[in-house]
Parts: C-alpha cells; structure tokens; sequence
C-alpha cells in the first residue's frame, strides 16, 4: 500500500493556522470500522509527524467493545508487538464544534499488515490499476439522531420537534430537516473544514431517520476513508447539539433499518467508462455476474453485528437475494437510472453499521471475479422480484460465517490470514452475544414452559 505521509512542514503551517488548537487525535479503523488511537497535545505532534508512533497490532482485531479475542491467535502467541504508523498527509484538520481546541488526522500502517482493512481495499484497487482500470465509487449513509439517555445508556427517542410516529414517516419533506436545521449546518460545517465532499442530506423513512450522501470520487481507498470520518462528524455534531447519532443497522424491530448504498463504476486510461452500453456494456453484464455470484461469500461484511441480520426484512427495501435490475429498488444491486459516464451499480445489501473499507474491497473483489471469469448474471428482475430466480443470502449471521470460512473468493480477495481472523473474531463475538438471556425471551417462554 503507497501512502503519502505529513511532514513537519505541513504539520507546523497546521498549528499556525489553528492557534486555537490544544488537542489532535490520530485515527485508524479497525476491522469493525471503530475510530481508535491516541490523543496528543499540540506540542508533540510534530514529533509524530517527523518519526511516527507504534501502537499494539491487536488494535485492528477488538471486538465492538474494545476486548482483544485471543480466538483470533493474534494475542498471547504473538506477544502482541507494536506497529508503526504514520499521519496520512492532508488528514490533519480542525474539528470545529464546541471549543474549538480539538482537531485529528488519520494514521496507516507503514508495514504490511494483513489485517488491516484499508490495505484490503488498497490491494483491490491496485489490482484494478494493474488492469488499466480505476473504480470510481460514491457512499451513502443512512442514520437516526436520537435524544442521549443518562449514564451513557441508548433509547432510540426522536428529538423534539420530530414525529416520532412510523405511520407519519415525512420521506423526502423538509420539516425534519429544518427541525434540526442547527445540527445538519454543523455537520456541514465540518465536513467543509476536512474537506468531506457530502452531497444532499434528506429525511428518509424512519423516525428522525436521514440519510447523507458522498460525491463520487475515483480513489476507492479515499471514498471509504471519507465515509468514516462522515460518521464521526455526524456524531461529533449531533453531541455539540445536545443529540445522539447512531449508525446501527436496525435501532427498533417497528422501524425501517439504516443502511449503506455503494455506488461504483469504472473507468479507463482515457477516462472513460467502460460499464456504459446499450443499456450497460458486456463487461458490466459480467461485473453484476460476479458481485451476484460472490454475495453470500461475502454476506458477513455486509452485515458485521448480531444486530445487521434484523435489518433483512421482506418489503423493507431490503434485499433478502441477489437480484439485480434496472431502476429497480427491490434489488440488491441496482442498476440507477442513467447513461454514459453515469452508468454504475448501487449495491444496497450493507448495513450502516459496516465498515466501508471491507464493503468496497468485497464489491471490487465481486466485480473482479465476473470479469476475469466472464460470468453471466441470471436474469434481470422488473418489479417484484418474487418469480424471478437469484441466489438467496445467507440472512442468518451463523450460516454468513460459515460461508465465509469455506470461501474459495473470500481467500483469494483478502487473503487467508484475514479469512481466518475476521472468522475467529466474529464467530466469537457471535457466541457471546448469544450466550446472553435477555428479557425478552423471559417474556415469551419463562411462564409457559
């Protein structure tokens, strides 16, 4: 992976620009997407800039909550060494809520490292450059804003202002949206002084649900770096606001879910896009062949958590198999309503909680394999779906894993290393979550059994 790193040149004119400044947090993204690193006062970021700083290599494999899962072998056989990392240039910026002292930058791995997830994507896209061909991708991000609970509890509870009625969703108005005009100004804010390229923002079908877009851009790795730093400043802004924001997949089982839409195309040497045709070209037809074909591999990226599997629901514009269509939002890969260089896919099967950098390389990787091995998708579904064959997904978090595992596409892609890590930390994260008896299954079967 090539990274261009800061130097204490563009850290220096940084600080002078930004007197303000007291506190700089470097970021990296582990496996499940989570912002993790360290918090550096003003005076030692220079240091870092010029001579990096190691952080444990058990920082990409944690579990949601912060535990290192010695299941993956990466714990105690390994000693847990530090890595090095080093401030990816043009990332240090300001984060202008509250006081104004804080600001961050994104840190990379300087070694090889199979486990980390920007790598991942970066290898996928390398392999595409190899061919001549660069993925031009676009993310979207859907997320409900929520009133915060004491003691850092979370009850999904819609600001004031705000219905909090599923039969009165207000798709597409604008009343939401001015209720909390305050909050989406900062989010806008911010993305303007990191220089996030964020599109329109519209109020979607849930309860204080909405939804943000990202411009398209063709550097893959970059799209998905934005994609995680959108949600932080989505957070950042709805905490300045006295709200919550989260990105759960399905926050309430009477609410529509929250998901993440990835559009991608490709071009060539000259610029061109060579899925455009009449309607799509022959090498599209064999891109949507191969991410057809490779979704249920891939189905644990998609949705990463016990709680991603809820969002699968019938009619919910959700996709339950791997159908593709034209103009058609029943489908999981959706082929949008336009031509020439604006022919692209949207896949639509990931949930807002997953990590973008294994969701695109996964994409990459599916549109890889149709092309190499020329495969043909199955029939175009129009309308409903029902009558119109497609392999199901595996909607069932335990068969994802499994399939996964097994993965002949999976290894090849990511690597064996990461197959069998992702595998182990999930799988264990699965067998806990599950280990737990919750209230609701006292409510249904305590009294009656």
């Amino acid at each position: 992976m090539s990274n261009t790193y800061i130097t204490v040149d563009e850290t220096e004119a940084f600080l002078a620009a930004n007197p303000g400044v007291t506190w700089i947090d470097l970021i990296l993204f582990d496996i499940n997407g989570i912002p993790r690193g360290k918090r550096f006062r003003r005076d030692g970021i220079a240091g870092v800039a010029k001579n990096g700083l190691m952080i444990p290599s058990t920082v990409f494999v944690m579990d949601p909550r912060g535990n290192c899962i010695e299941e993956t072998g990466r714990l105690w056989e390994t000693g847990d060494p530090d890595v090095p990392f080093r401030i990816l240039a043009g990332s240090l910026r300001a984060v202008p809520v509250g006081d104004g002292r804080h600001a961050q930058a994104v840190i990379s791995v300087t070694e090889p490292d199979d486990l980390c997830p920007r790598g991942v994507l970066a290898k996928q896209v390398a392999a595409f450059a190899a061919q001549g061909q660069t993925p031009v991708v676009a993310v979207e991000l859907e997320f409900y804003v929520t009133k915060p609970q004491a003691n850092g509890a979370f009850k999904l509870e819609t600001p004031d202002g705000i219905s909090d009625d599923p039969e009165r969703p207000m798709t597409f108005q604008f009343d939401e949206i001015d209720a909390l005009a305050p909050f989406i100004d900062t989010i806008y804010k911010i993305a303007d002084v990191q220089g996030l390229p964020i599109d329109a923002v519209m109020q979607e079908s849930g309860p204080g649900q909405f939804e943000i877009n990202l411009k398209h851009k063709a550097d893959a790795v970059s799209a998905a770096t934005d994609a995680l730093l959108l949600k932080r400043a989505i957070k950042a802004a709805a905490k300045a606001h006295g709200l919550e924001a989260t990105f759960m997949a399905k926050p309430h089982h009477d609410w529509p879910g929250s998901g993440m839409h990835l559009h991608a195309s490709l071009i060539d040497k000259n610029g061109q896009n060579v899925f455009a045709g009449d309607p799509i070209s022959p090498l599209f037809r064999n891109a949507i062949g191969g991410l057809q074909s490779t979704m249920s591999d891939f189905m644990a990226i998609w949705a990463q958590s016990a709680n991603a599997y809820r969002r699968y629901v019938p009619k919910n514009y959700v996709s339950l198999t791997a159908h593709w269509g034209l103009n058609n939002r029943n489908v999981a890969l959706r082929i949008p309503r336009a031509t020439g260089p604006g022919t692209r896919v949207e896949h639509r099967v990931a949930g807002a909680d997953a990590n973008p950098y294994l969701v695109l390389a996964a994409i990459l990787a599916g549109m890889r394999h149709g092309i190499a091995n020329k495969v043909e998708p199955g029939p175009m579904a129009n309308g409903d779906v029902n009558g119109t064959p497609a392999p199901e997904l595996p909607t069932i978090w335990f068969n994802a894993l499994e399939r996964f595992r097994a993965s002949d596409v999976v290894r090849d892609a990511f690597g064996a290393e990461f197959q069998k890590v992702y595998y182990s930390l999930k799988q264990t994260e699965r067998t806990e979550f599950e280990r737990v008896v919750t209230s609701l299954d006292h409510a249904w079967y305590a009294q009656i059994a």
